[in-house]
């Protein structure tokens, strides 16, 4: 038998290597791109700023963020039941204004002039209106109601603290002796109080009662209703 000779087995020796080397060509992936996103980073791309702020949320889809901007700077939209009372400086008078829902009423007495006014709340903001283009236009802040106060030619700018029972604002209506009598009380909780009483649009001399007790005026048991009690009845 004839064994093969060194050349024969130099040149065989060489295409191994040269199929070893072509399968190895076949079999590797192709370099990454330079720039080029992987599968991964599309799924949870890096934002590249802050959502609310400069990049704000722009559908259901995105990623949730927790809001960074200042909670004082939105208004106060969740004022459903409120009481403000307050000295109107500048004047003589007295201010009440209570809240219920999305309805709001106000009530200003100096014992002389009195106004009452229905509008609504909407977002902490307050707009009403009275008598005779009479008007209050208020923001709830910081646990108060500050805005303005016009009736006639006259304005006043007011800040009326929340209060609380008994301090606040009254009011009563009934029928005597065939004429109809609307009176108002507004109690502050330094223990200030104001009043006004009508008779068929004509003011009448009365008593302030304490806060929510019966009074008698003109010979009439009058029992003073809170505004929970009268507000739904406007």
């Amino acid at each position: 038998m004839t064994r093969p000779g060194p050349i024969l087995t130099l040149l065989a020796g060489m295409a191994t290597t040269a199929a070893l080397v072509s399968l190895s060509l076949a079999e590797s992936p192709p370099p990454p791109q330079p720039g080029a996103m992987t599968s991964a980073s599309m799924e949870n791309p890096t934002p590249t700023g802050t959502a609310g702020e400069d990049y704000p949320a722009a559908g259901p889809q995105e990623p949730a963020q927790t809001p960074t901007g200042s909670p004082s700077a939105a208004p106060a939209t969740g004022v459903v039941r409120a009481d403000y009372a307050t000295r109107v400086r500048g004047s003589r008078g007295l201010l009440a204004i209570s809240v219920r829902g999305a309805k709001a009423i106000a009530y200003f007495c100096d014992g002389r002039t009195e106004a009452w006014f229905q509008g609504t709340a909407d977002g902490g903001i307050l707009t009403l209106e009275g008598f005779g283009g009479a008007d209050v236009s208020a923001e709830i802040a910081d646990g108060a109601a500050v805005g303005e106060l016009s009736i006639g030619d006259q304005r006043w700018d007011f800040t009326a603290p929340t209060v609380r029972k008994p301090s606040g604002l009254y009011r009563a209506t009934a029928l005597v002796r065939g004429a109809k009598l609307v009176a108002g009380w507004i109690y502050l909780p330094d223990g200030s109080r104001v009043g006004a009483v009508t008779l068929d649009g004509a003011l009448v001399t009365a008593e302030i009662p304490e806060p929510g007790q019966a009074t008698v005026i003109k010979g009439a048991v009058i029992t003073p209703e809170d505004v929970d009690a009268f507000m739904g009845g406007l």
